[in-house]
């Protein structure tokens, strides 16, 4: 190529979803550099990550196409076969994997065992360079690349910057994408724990008025929790005694599990709905959090942003070679149009059931538990919730189906 800007890409953000799009890139011929503010991701055997991710098959398939799902397979992984789901007024409905032909319906995976894995893969890619502890300044878009100051170095120019860094994205806020916000007013508090009780292979969900509570297992007697409730007991449960925390833990899980013990400290963060009037502006493009933020209650927020990459990716392959320019306009609205079809119905369906189910409406609330029981005697209706979370519905991106 001739003479051209520093980078063909320039990502910015080296999480789960900002990995898993520059490792698919790797045989590109693009040049690639990652800015990443914080640290590398760092794998620990010895102890949990606090957060970790459940991965349906679609996102599954797509890590690997990329070859990282085996060297995620040699940590640390629990795949779940069933879904179970109960509300506070009795209703529940059960998800098989069998339903729908298969084996699991995904695996629960620690996020530092992802993003270690991501790295491991990239590492050596003669194509792709590496910057941590460095901090995006500025943005200045050109007609024919970008220009980005990083910390005190000299600008760099690029043909493209993908914002992979997050809710509280940088790169969002310098291209002037506006965002539509909502808070929950909500907190979740996240933990590992043991039970005296477990139940193998299945994950859970119980909405109870205060908020959505999930238990994603991570051994055969171990779950990682996310409970979702008010800003006030958030504050109670976060400073309790780690006795009265379990206590409180064992009887909103109506005591099927038997004696619960924290493993963990406890973390927490405020939850949030946000969705990015657009997914890119110029020669800037979003990918994950930076562009969409959902409720956890479902676990779909990694599963989204790691289709964000597979589509972008898929839309790149398509449209230019290395000898190219990687931007156009076309391009990118086809990325992003892709990408909102798929991302604000399922954000929307998410925040419905959080709402929903925490409503101060007995009624409403015995409405709801009827209509999650009455489904799980539907199959047909099953087996398309069933796909939708499972990431097998819809427009898939071609490196994410089963090949």
């Amino acid at each position: 190529m001739a003479s051209g800007p520093d980078f063909d890409i320039v990502v910015v953000g080296a999480g789960l979803v900002g990995l898993a799009f520059a490792c698919s890139m790797k045989a590109s011929g693009y040049r690639i550099l990652i800015v990443e503010a914080g640290d590398p991701p760092l794998y620990d055997d010895s102890q949990f990550d606090v957060r970790v991710n459940s991965i349906n098959l679609s996102s599954e398939r797509f890590l690997d196409a990329l070859g990282v799902w085996p060297l995620v397979l040699e940590k640390r992984v629990t795949p779940f076969h069933l879904i179970k789901v109960w509300d506070s007024v009795g209703g529940g409905i059960e998800f098989h994997a069998d339903e729908i032909g298969e084996q699991y319906l995904g695996h629960i995976v620690e996020n530092n065992v992802l993003t270690t894995s991501l790295m491991e893969r990239i590492d050596g890619a003669e194509n792709i360079e590496k910057m941590f502890g460095a901090r995006l300044e500025s943005i200045q878009t050109e007609s024919h690349h970008v220009c980005v100051k990083i910390d005190n170095r000299e600008p760099l120019t690029s043909y493209l910057v993908v914002g992979a860094d997050g809710g509280n994205s940088m790169v969002r806020k310098m291209a002037g994408i506006e965002c539509i916000e909502e808070p929950y007013h909500q907190r979740a508090i996240v933990a590992q724990i043991e039970v005296s009780e477990p139940i193998p292979g299945t994950a859970f969900q119980r909405f109870l008025p205060t908020g959505p509570l999930a238990l994603l297992p991570l051994t055969a007697d171990s779950y990682s929790i996310v409970w979702s409730c008010s800003l006030e007991r958030a504050e109670d449960l976060e400073k309790c005694e780690a006795r009265e925390f379990e206590e409180q833990l064992e009887m909103c899980l109506d005591y099927r599990f038997g004696e619960v013990r924290l493993m963990s400290g406890r973390a927490a963060f405020n939850l949030r709905k946000l969705q990015a009037r657009s997914y890119f502006s110029g020669r800037t493009v979003l990918l994950g959090d930076a562009a969409h933020v959902i409720h956890p209650l479902a676990g779909m927020g990694a599963n989204l942003g790691l289709m964000d990459a597979a589509a972008l990716f898929d839309v790149l392959s398509s449209s230019a070679s290395p000898e190219e320019d990687p931007w156009n306009y076309s391009s990118m609205r086809k990325y992003e149009r892709w990408r909102k079809s798929v991302n604000i119905p399922v954000i929307n369906l998410m925040d419905g059931f959080d709402k929903g189910f925490r409503t101060s409406s007995q009624a409403m609330r015995m409405m709801l538990g009827l209509g999650l029981t009455f489904t799980n005697r539907l199959n047909i209706a099953k087996r398309k919730i069933i796909r939708l979370a499972c990431g097998l519905s819809g427009d898939i991106p071609k490196i994410a189906k089963r090949s």
